[in-house]
């Protein structure tokens, strides 16, 4: 006897809150920057958004950034430790020799670089992770994760770059194709199945 059509499911796609090393103005990608109390106050914000939801799954970035993060909405929404897991490949692209660094600090470190960076000649820092390998991971991930069995409500918790990727793959962006996605820390973007996955918020602030 076969069941009742599925209910929709639907990904929460929150980006972890401001860091010690200020993530606000600064290109951390793979340093392993802490939250400060403002970005651990800014995600405890977040929580009465996803009350409520009964999520199957909490997966997040290892970087502990984005692990407290999931860590303390996990705990707000009462998701049980063993359904919190981290994936590998939703870290943040790593930024190379620019890492840490403000906009100013490149420019000035590396002008040749930020010059074309920013007239879109070039999307790779100074000895950083190729942007085709971030994407093709980072998108991997999502795919993979959407494909698997379950049901209801996912939160994944990452970072700026990372959550723009998981849309791209999800909305069906086609590479090249610019997109508004500029996700602020601490918000948090859904999207839902329906005939394949569609927009339902992007960027909620509490």
């Amino acid at each position: 006897m076969s069941g009742g059509p599925r209910s929709p499911r639907r990904l929460w796609l929150v980006r972890h809150g401001e860091t010690e090393g200020q993530s606000s103005i600064r290109f951390h990608g793979r340093n392993d920057v802490r939250l400060s109390d403002l970005g651990r106050a800014q995600i405890r914000a977040l929580a009465p958004l996803l009350a409520g939801v009964e999520f199957a799954r909490v997966v997040h970035s290892p970087l502990l950034r984005a692990a407290e993060s999931a860590a303390i909405l996990a705990t707000a929404c009462g998701v049980p430790t063993a359904r919190v897991q981290a994936e590998e490949r939703l870290r943040e692209i790593s930024f190379g020799a620019c890492e840490g660094m403000t906009e100013a600090e490149i420019e000035a470190a590396f002008p040749d670089f930020w010059r074309s960076y920013r007239g879109g000649g070039t999307d790779t820092f100074p000895a950083g992770e190729p942007r085709p390998t971030f994407v093709a991971r980072v998108q991997g991930a999502i795919r993979e994760l959407a494909a698997t069995e379950w049901s209801g409500d996912l939160l994944v918790v990452s970072h700026r770059g990372t959550t723009r990727q998981a849309l791209r793959a999800l909305l069906a962006v086609p590479a090249g194709q610019p997109d508004e996605f500029g996700v602020e820390l601490g918000s948090v973007s859904t999207v839902r199945e329906e005939g394949g996955w569609r927009l339902e918020a992007l960027g909620l602030l509490p």
